[in-house]
């Protein structure tokens, strides 16, 4: 008698633990997809446009540098007459 009424005890939380654990799943799924996430190759492909935009920046610096000193140069050269 006790170990039917226990068994029948087991079997209630073993089907309360799926419920609860199925709603779990539910709220988590909810709460994720209101993330802002995006997926690896997204990620991925922002990263390769970041990096390209670095590397320009950097080219355009220093051809902004090259320039900054050659009128430098001219400027001293040919200092502006007033």
């Amino acid at each position: 008698m006790a170990a039917d009424k226990l068994q029948q005890l087991l079997q209630e939380l073993q089907q309360q633990g799926a419920v609860i654990t199925s709603d779990l799943r539910d709220a988590l799924a909810v709460a994720l997809g209101k993330l802002p996430l995006v997926s690896q190759q997204e990620f991925d492909t922002q990263a390769k446009i970041l990096q390209r935009t670095r590397e320009k920046l950097a080219r355009l610096e220093a051809e902004v540098e090259i320039m900054e000193r050659a009128l430098a140069e001219h400027e001293k050269k040919n200092p502006p007459t007033d």
